[in-house]
């Protein structure tokens, strides 16, 4: 049965595709991840490409810095931009624009696939990685641009900080602010200005789509305020 094409060109999207284990438990398989999504983007993982130097091109990509050319083989124009990210222990998130809804979908399928058999070669495991197909969800306004950036940069990463924190409120704001800031594995470190990835879209789309609102200060001042407001002692109550 062919996908129903819910828009034309041009459209933002949230993405959510979780797995059926805890695949984001060690670095290593987090870089390989991000090594497989630029790879899927813009073509194909090179050829010879061993698992060691693409975890090793994973985590240079996230750093800004430049991979040997013959890592990914280039065929066509980047399926999707992306604008946010963040992977949490058994799934993922993407916050990206998408050109059409045939790329997205060409760009999901494969990056699942790619990602699931190098993570079983990595692993020597046979087993399924990721469950139900993912989930896609359209963006129009600005309201929810606004609440998916911080959903998918802020409160899934504090999920890896403090587990539970939605329901019992964040111990320590400060805590919570560093580990945003030191958490390499989402946007929130890009958002900020404390790095500049090579997997993100150009800095024009960038600024088009998710800095309309929000200079780095202002960012950084919004986050603040509401790390304080889902504190324990903010909260109407508290249940230990």
């Amino acid at each position: 049965m062919p996908y129903r094409n819910p828009f034309e060109e041009n459209q933002l999207v949230h993405v959510v595709s979780r797995a059926l284990i805890d695949v984001f438990k060690e670095k290593k398989d987090c870089y390989l991840f991000y090594f497989q999504l630029q790879a899927v983007n813009l073509g194909k993982r090179g050829l010879n490409v061993k698992a060691k130097d693409a975890i090793k091109a994973g985590e240079a990509l996230l750093n800004g810095e430049k991979i040997p050319e013959n890592f990914i083989i280039k065929e066509h124009p980047p399926l999707i931009y992306l604008l946010e990210h963040s992977l949490v222990v058994n799934h993922y998130h993407l916050y990206l624009l998408a050109p059409t809804f045939k790329a997205l979908v060409s760009l999901m399928h494969r990056l699942n696939d790619s990602f699931a058999r190098s993570y079983n070669l990595l692993h020597n495991r046979k087993d399924a990685v990721f469950g139900s197909r993912y989930k896609s969800v359209i963006v129009e306004t600005d309201f929810q641009s606004d609440a998916v950036s911080r959903y998918v940069s802020i409160i899934n990463p504090l999920d890896v900080f403090q587990p539970g924190w939605r329901e019992k409120g964040l111990k320590n704001p400060k805590k919570a602010f560093d580990f945003l800031e030191s958490y390499e594995f989402s946007s929130f470190p890009d958002r900020i200005g404390k790095r500049n990835p090579q997997i993100l879209a150009p800095k024009e789309i960038l600024e088009k789509y998710i800095s309309l609102r929000f200079d780095k200060k202002e960012y950084q001042k919004f986050v603040e305020e509401f790390l304080k407001e889902k504190t324990i002692s903010s909260l109407p109550f508290f249940i230990e």
